[in-house]
């Protein structure tokens, strides 16, 4: 991540990311946590193949996380690590190409369903926005439930900013970094219901033929 607005969004992309797939428990015996991430993942070659490949994949926008899925379907174990220094890519280069990068992504991962986005986007604003609103506002039990909520809330953002070798600071960007995550989760369901579908290298993929490739 490069400059301010990487990081501000980034950092806050990474804390969501770690909260709704709880990489820890991907491990655990038993457990249908997954994690798939696009920039490398290892699989033995006899697992991949038992679980369908990546023709079970073939209309699968996040086809990363969804190989994942399928290896578990598949009853074969996974884990998660942190590269480090291993292995590094830098995901988009600048705000504007996060925000772009994105579009056809984040819709897919509601499932395509207009519900669970909206659940979602009032679920981010509510959590990390909301509290940073209310706290000047807020006097009595009422500071202390807030006071409480962005405590929580910045020391979950100042540990994943850390795991991702930026500064714990950056957990004061929280509402900055939720804003701008809130408009990318609309921004790609206004532009993908408005298409009729998603365009990727080219290639228009219909809505509905991306709702029945679904994995």
């Amino acid at each position: 991540m490069h400059g301010f607005w990487e990081k501000a969004v980034l950092t806050f992309f990474g804390l969501g990311f770690h909260l709704a797939t709880n990489p820890r428990g991907v491990s655990k015996r038993g457990s249908r946590h997954y994690v798939g991430i696009g920039a490398f993942q290892l699989v033995k070659r006899a697992a991949y193949e038992a679980s369908g490949t990546h023709r079970r994949l073939a209309m699968e926008v996040l086809d990363d996380m969804k190989l994942a899925k399928i290896i578990k379907q598949g009853g074969f174990r996974s884990g998660v690590g942190i590269a480090r220094d291993f292995v590094s890519v830098r995901w988009h280069s600048g705000l504007g190409n996060i925000v772009s990068g994105v579009t056809k992504n984040f819709f897919a991962a509601a499932g395509f369903r207009l519900s669970i986005a909206a659940l979602q986007l009032f679920g981010i604003v509510c959590a990390n926005i909301v509290p940073f609103l209310a706290w000047p506002l807020a006097h009595g039990w009422m500071l202390g439930f807030v006071a409480v909520s962005l405590t929580i809330a910045i020391g979950f953002h100042a540990g994943a900013a850390m795991v991702m070798r930026a500064s714990p600071m950056y957990a004061l960007t929280q509402p900055i970094g939720a804003a701008i995550f809130a408009y990318m989760l609309l921004r790609s369901t206004v532009v993908t219901l408005r298409q009729g579908g998603i365009v990727w290298r080219g290639t228009f993929y219909p809505l509905d033929k991306l709702r029945r490739g679904l994995v």
